[in-house]
């Protein structure tokens, strides 16, 4: 082994530094002017070629897609306007607690922990499973399916 014959570990090699002239010909591997031929030119991921970000434009690319324009504001992200947001419980699952002929409001279904908080609107609904259930409700500031109304209240 002599000295010239070695050479640093393989994970240790530094990385081609180009534009410091050399054997690379005019534009050193960066192409013609621009943003990206400069030295230290850091652009983020999110820069969209001068337009607003993608990430600060929020409902405007659901619009450009839908071909609405945002200042009619018929279609938003998440919730739509002007529609209540519900939560959702089983008339089974109420069957399953409650005794027939029992008055089903909010504070019955926050105390039988089939609902989480009191902040929403609350709908009853009907999941088909084949299964009939003989007992009568009585609904107290609660919305209910049309199935539920006609099969399962008294």
């Amino acid at each position: 082994m002599h000295i010239h014959t070695l050479s640093p570990h393989p994970s240790q090699k530094t990385r081609k530094r180009i534009g410091r002239g050399g054997k690379r010909g005019t534009y050193s591997g960066k192409g013609q002017k621009g943003q990206k031929a400069r030295s230290g030119a850091k652009i983020s991921p999110l820069f969209t070629g001068g337009s607003a970000a993608l990430a600060g434009q929020g409902s405007r690319v659901i619009h450009k897609r839908r071909g609405q324009s945002p200042v009619q504001g018929a279609h938003r992200i998440g919730n739509i306007k002007g529609k209540t947001a519900y939560s959702i419980v089983n008339i089974c699952s109420i069957a399953a607690v409650f005794a027939s002929g029992a008055v089903i409001n909010r504070e019955s279904l926050l105390q039988a922990k089939l609902i989480r908080s009191s902040a929403t609107d609350i709908k009853v609904l009907a999941k088909n499973t084949g299964e009939t259930i003989d007992k009568k409700f009585v609904f107290e500031n609660i919305a209910v399916s049309k199935t539920v109304q006609d099969t399962y209240s008294a």
